[in-house]
């Protein structure tokens, strides 16, 4: 009998552990065998519960309006934070920003607001497991990480913000000569042609056979035969060719010395005028010119006709920028929303244009260095990238 007790004990006490490690408390500085980047949490503590705000309140010099909005429903009240913004007033900006200083990693919102001086701040959308974004980021004018084609990106221009369908082809381009498809800032799971640039991070990644040709100042400095990872130049780019397949259609494209350009192309619905600064490909579309579309399923959650936190991105009528954060998971603070039930709820605020954030235990906002909602899982979660409000003037 003791012998059972015993071993019963030893297996609560090591599942207790594994549940541990598996969401600790605070995270580590060191880069984890993955790629995933993470930071020591600011608090273990549940973020304070604010008072309850039934309408909009500008707050005190901030160029935004936050609200928190709690409604009554026979299965439980539903508890939403609106943060609204309007680009047009000169007075306020929003932007992407990613974890670290490659597009790979995780970090607390709390961090990522701290370290841009941010006003507010909300979670992003979906990412790989490696905290690869899922789509399109581009930032400062940069491409980071291509358009996926499958999801809705939000373009930011300096006074507006367009939410639209997104196509992108990148190819190489070297004496009149294409190459293509290739992959842009894309980890390496199966053959073929791969670009990287420096915000990629300092090497592919790639531990298997492989091409490289390493373009410096726009000419092809050298070609690498290597098994292991190589450095991706900082005045340049690297191209990597996985499988005999590729390494030959590399070959034959490159020579030592010879020219060589990336080359992009965007279509979009609708069209885009004028130039963007900044993109974020979101998940599925929630309301499309005034109508709910939200799907049944999305591919990144699954279904979208259970009670869960969520985010989304809207655009009103009047063209400002809306941000909202649904709790969830409590049955006490917010039973949570489906995805349809979202997109009503953003219909009846005047939203016209909007598309989903993550959600779940990701679902996150900040307004002046203040946790205002209640993260599903008592405290913050790593995320991989969120957006950043910042004032203008």
């Amino acid at each position: 009998m003791i012998n059972r007790w015993t071993k019963i004990a030893g297996l609560m006490i090591l599942s207790i552990a594994v549940l541990w490690l598996a969401c600790p408390p605070g995270g580590s500085e060191k880069e984890s065998s993955d790629g995933h980047f993470l930071s020591p949490s600011p608090s273990t503590s549940p973020p304070d519960v604010p008072d309850p705000i039934q309408e909009s309140t500008e707050l005190s010099g901030e160029p935004f309006v936050y609200e928190k909005q709690v409604v009554d429903t026979p299965d439980g009240p539903v508890t939403m934070h609106f943060l609204e913004l309007d680009l047009k007033s000169g007075q306020v900006g929003v932007k992407p920003v990613t974890s670290h200083r490659t597009l790979f990693g995780y970090e607390y919102l709390s961090v990522m607001a701290q370290n841009t001086n941010a006003l507010a701040a909300v979670n992003g959308g979906f990412s790989h497991p490696n905290g690869l974004p899922g789509g399109m980021l581009y930032v400062n004018k940069t491409l980071k990480t291509p358009a996926s084609g499958r999801f809705p990106v939000l373009f930011l221009f300096d006074n507006r913000a367009v939410l639209a369908d997104a196509s992108q082809r990148i190819w190489l381009e070297s004496g009149g000569r294409t190459l293509e498809p290739v992959f842009y800032n894309y980890y390496s799971t199966y053959g073929g042609i791969y670009v990287f640039t420096p915000d990629y991070g300092s090497s592919d990644r790639i531990e298997k056979k492989h091409l490289c040709a390493v373009v410096r100042e726009g000419r092809i400095s050298e070609l690498i035969d290597s098994a292991d990872p190589v450095s991706i130049p900082s005045d340049g780019f690297l191209v990597s060719a996985v499988g005999a397949e590729a390494e030959k259609r590399l070959r034959n494209f490159v020579s030592t010395g010879r020219e060589v350009a990336i080359q992009t192309s965007l279509n979009t619905s609708p069209y885009l005028e004028g130039e963007y600064v900044s993109a974020y490909e979101c998940g599925s579309w929630l309301v499309r010119d005034g109508a709910n579309v939200c799907p049944d399923a999305d591919a990144w959650v699954g279904t979208l006709l259970t009670r869960a936190p969520r985010t989304a991105v809207g655009i009103k009528s009047d063209g400002k920028l809306v941000f909202v954060v649904v709790d969830g998971r409590s049955r006490e603070i917010s039973i949570g929303a489906t995805g349809p039930e979202l997109a009503e709820l953003l219909i009846e605020r005047d939203v016209v244009q909007a598309a989903m954030l993550d959600g779940g235990a990701s679902s996150e906002m900040i307004i002046d260095g203040t946790i205002v909602n209640y993260p599903s899982a008592g405290r913050e979660r790593l995320i991989a990238s969120c957006f950043v409000v910042f004032r203008l003037k």
